[in-house]
C-alpha cells in the first residue's frame, strides 16, 4: 500500500493534506504524462481510419484504458496484427474526444447532441464511466435551461430519449421521461411529444406537473376571484 509505505519511509507525522496530495499525485502526473502522447505520432503503434483521415494511438494505452479494446488487440482479431483499423459508426471528433477521455480520464463536450454522441460512442467500446459523464452532462445542461428557451428551442428530447434507451442508457432515459413529465405543459404543444410510446405516454400522464387536478383547482379559484369581482380596498 503506497500509504503505509510513505508513512513508513518517512517516521514522521504526516499532515491530512500532505497525505492526501501524496496519494492523488500520481494519478495527475500519469494523466498529465499521458496527455502528451494523444493524438500524436510519436511511438504510436496503431493508427485508426475514420472518415477519411487517420488517428494515431498507442496499444498500451487503449488496452489498459479499454476492455473492448484490449480483447480486439489481444485477441484472435484481424485488428490484433494491423497497423490500420477502421471504425464505423462514429464521426472523427466524437471518436477524438472518446480516445482524449482514454488518455487524460477527462472530456470537456461543448453541446448536448456532442455528449450524446460521445454517450454512443463509449456505450459501443463499454467505457461505462465515460457513459455515466455523459449522462451527467446532459442532464445538468437541460436542468439549466430556462423555460423560455426549453420551449424554442430545437433539440429534441424525445430523439435524445430515444438513443438512450436504444444504447442502453436506462440512468438517462429514465431521467428524460421524468423531465418530459414534469414540464408537461411544454412538451405536450410540441410535434415530437406525438413520436411518444403509448407506455412512455401513460408514465407522463401518471406523472405530468401541472396535474389535471391542480389545472381544475387553479381555473376554479381564478372563476371564484373573477366572480367576486375583488378590488383592492386601499384604492
Amino acid at each position: 500500500n503506497r500509504v503505509h509505505w510513505i508513512l513508513f519511509k518517512h517516521q514522521q507525522p504526516f499532515t491530512f493534506s500532505r497525505l492526501i496530495y501524496q496519494t492523488k499525485r500520481p494519478l495527475q502526473i500519469c494523466n498529465t504524462s499521458l496527455r502528451l502522447f494523444f493524438n500524436t505520432p510519436v511511438l504510436a503503434d496503431v493508427l485508426f481510419k475514420i472518415q477519411g483521415a487517420t488517428v494515431p494511438a498507442h496499444r498500451a494505452v487503449l488496452v489498459a484504458r479499454c476492455e473492448v479494446m484490449a480483447a480486439m488487440f489481444n485477441g484472435n482479431y484481424i485488428e490484433a496484427n494491423s497497423v490500420l483499423v477502421p471504425v464505423y459508426g462514429v464521426s472523427k471528433d466524437t471518436f477524438l474526444s472518446f480516445l482524449e477521455y482514454l488518455y487524460t480520464d477527462s472530456c470537456c463536450p461543448a453541446s448536448i447532441l456532442q455528449a450524446m454522441s460521445l454517450l454512443i460512442c463509449a456505450e459501443m467500446y463499454q467505457v461505462s464511466r465515460l457513459q455515466h459523464i455523459c449522462e451527467l452532462y446532459i442532464i445538468t445542461q437541460l436542468q439549466s435551461m430556462p423555460t423560455r428557451e426549453l420551449a424554442s428551442t430545437s433539440l429534441s428530447v424525445v430523439g435524445l430519449l430515444r438513443k438512450a434507451k436504444f444504447h442502453n442508457s436506462d440512468c438517462l432515459s429514465t431521467w428524460l421521461l421524468h423531465f418530459i413529465a414534469t414540464n408537461y405543459l411544454i412538451f405536450s404543444q410540441k410535434p415530437e411529444f406525438q413520436d411518444l410510446s403509448v407506455e412512455e405516454r401513460n408514465f407522463i400522464e401518471m406523472h405530468r406537473w401541472p396535474s389535471n387536478m391542480y389545472l381544475k383547482q387553479l381555473a376554479d379559484y381564478r372563476n371564484y376571484i373573477h366572480s367576486q369581482k375583488c378590488h383592492c380596498t386601499v384604492m
